[in-house]
C-alpha cells in the first residue's frame, strides 16, 4: 500500500469515526425556547399532587407523560420525587433529555404553560412529530438579562443553573444550539414583564434579543418564523398588555399574542396564574402558535400532501374531485384539529354540515393518491 493510499485510507476511517458519533438532526424533532419569567418557570413553588392551596391543585392530567414531549433539563434534579407528580423520581442531569412532566424548570417549581402546550400541540400535529422544550425561564428578573452581552447581573442561585460566562444571553443561546444538535427549533415562546422597565422600552428590547437569537442560531430573519408572547395578568397588567405586549407583537414579524383573559389567578400574590390557569395559558399559546405557523411549516394531522391551489377554477375542480370520489371528506379548523368527517354523498354541503362560523380546511384524497385542500367559509 502507498503512502498516499495509507493517508487516504486512515482519513476515511477518521471521518466514518466522527460522523459516527455525531448526533444526527431529525427534522421531525421541534424544539422550542420557554424564556422569561417566573410565570413561564411554573408560577413559584410547585404544590402537592391533589392538595389545593393558593397556586390551585395538580391533576392527573398534568402528570400524563408522553414520550413525545421531551424537555432540556433546567438543572439537576435528585429529589426523592417530584411534589407535582409523586408517581415520578426526580433524576434530571442538566442539558440531557428527558420525557416532560412538571416541573420544567427549577425543581420546586409548578405547573407552566409550556406542560399544556406542548400536550395541546400533540393533538393537531402529525403523529411522527416529538417535541422538545427549552426551558430557560429566570424567575424575579427583567427582560435585559437576556439581551447580547449583558452579564453579572444579580441572580439569586435557586432561579438559575450554572449561566455560560456568566450571561443568561449565552446561556440560553448554548443550550439552544444544544438543541439543534438533535432537532429543529420551530418556535420561541415568551412571558415577562412583572419586573423591569416597561413601554416604550420593553418592546424594543424584546425585539434586539429576538433577533440576536435568530442571527446567532441560524434563522433566518426573513423567514415567517412564529413567535409567541403571553400577556401578563389582565387584573393588574392591562396596561402593560396594552402598551408593551401587544405593541410588540404588532410590530415583529409573524409574532401574534396569547390572551391573559379570564385565566385563573394565585389568592396570595398579584403576579402569578393558579395551576388552571397555566394549564389553560399552554392551551392558549398552542393555538396561537398554530394560527401562524403553516402546515408546511408544522405538519397537521391529516395534511400529507397538499396542494395549493389559489384561483378560483382550481378551486372549483379539487372541489368537484371531492364530491365525486368514493372515500369521506374531512373538515379541519384551522389549527389542523379534525373537526367532522363527512361522506363523500353529502360532500355538496359540507358548509351546512357544520353549526358555528369560521374558516375550515377541507381535505380529502383525490385520484392518484394525493390529498387535496380547499379553505371554506362558514359564515
Amino acid at each position: 500500500m502507498s503512502y498516499s493510499t495509507k493517508v487516504m485510507f486512515l482519513l476515511t476511517v477518521v471521518l466514518l469515526l466522527t460522523s459516527h458519533g455525531r448526533a444526527q438532526v431529525d427534522s421531525n424533532f421541534h424544539c422550542y425556547l420557554l424564556f422569561g419569567q417566573s410565570n413561564m418557570a411554573g408560577g413559584g413553588s410547585g404544590i402537592p399532587f391533589g392538595t389545593a392551596g393558593p397556586s390551585d391543585t395538580v391533576i392527573a392530567a398534568d402528570c400524563d407523560t408522553s414520550t413525545r414531549i421531551r424537555v432540556l433539563a433546567f438543572c439537576d434534579c435528585s429529589a426523592k420525587y417530584s411534589a407535582d407528580c409523586p408517581k415520578f423520581t426526580q433524576s434530571r442531569k442538566t442539558d440531557t433529555w428527558y420525557t416532560a412532566y412538571p416541573p420544567l424548570h427549577i425543581c420546586a417549581e409548578g405547573i407552566s404553560p409550556g406542560d399544556w402546550f406542548a400536550k395541546t400541540m400533540l393533538d393537531s400535529i402529525r403523529d411522527d412529530i416529538k417535541i422538545g422544550l427549552i426551558p430557560c425561564a429566570l424567575s424575579g428578573q427583567a427582560l435585559n438579562v437576556f439581551e447580547k452581552g449583558g452579564k453579572n447581573f444579580n441572580i439569586p442561585n435557586w432561579a438559575h443553573p450554572t449561566l455560560a460566562n456568566n450571561s443568561p444571553y449565552d446561556w440560553m443561546l448554548a443550550r439552544c444550539k444544544l438543541a439543534q444538535q438533535t432537532g429543529v427549533i420551530k418556535g420561541f415562546l415568551l412571558h415577562q414583564g412583572e419586573s423591569g422597565p416597561g413601554a416604550p422600552t420593553w418592546p424594543t428590547m424584546a425585539k434586539g434579543i429576538l433577533d440576536n437569537l435568530k442571527k446567532d442560531l441560524g434563522i433566518s430573519t426573513t423567514a415567517l418564523f412564529p413567535v409567541v408572547v403571553g400577556e401578563l395578568r389582565s387584573d393588574n397588567y392591562a396596561g402593560f398588555n396594552k402598551d408593551c405586549v401587544a405593541a410588540l407583537a404588532n410590530t415583529y414579524p409573524n409574532c401574534v399574542v396569547a390572551s391573559s383573559a379570564g385565566l385563573a389567578v394565585q389568592s396570595d400574590d398579584g403576579f402569578h396564574f393558579a395551576a388552571a390557569g397555566m394549564r389553560e395559558f399552554g392551551k392558549r399559546y398552542a393555538n396561537a402558535f398554530l394560527k401562524i405557523a403553516s402546515a408546511s411549516y408544522v405538519p397537521r394531522k391529516g395534511f400529507s400532501d397538499i396542494i395549493t391551489e389559489p384561483a378560483a377554477s382550481q378551486r372549483a375542480r379539487l372541489y368537484r374531485a371531492m364530491t365525486t370520489a368514493s372515500s369521506s371528506v374531512k373538515v379541519y379548523s384551522i389549527d389542523g384539529r379534525l373537526m367532522k368527517s363527512i361522506s363523500a354523498s353529502n360532500a355538496g354541503n359540507v358548509l351546512h354540515n357544520m353549526k358555528t362560523a369560521g374558516v375550515y380546511i377541507v381535505s380529502r384524497a383525490i385520484n392518484d393518491g394525493r390529498s387535496a385542500i380547499v379553505p371554506f367559509i362558514n359564515e
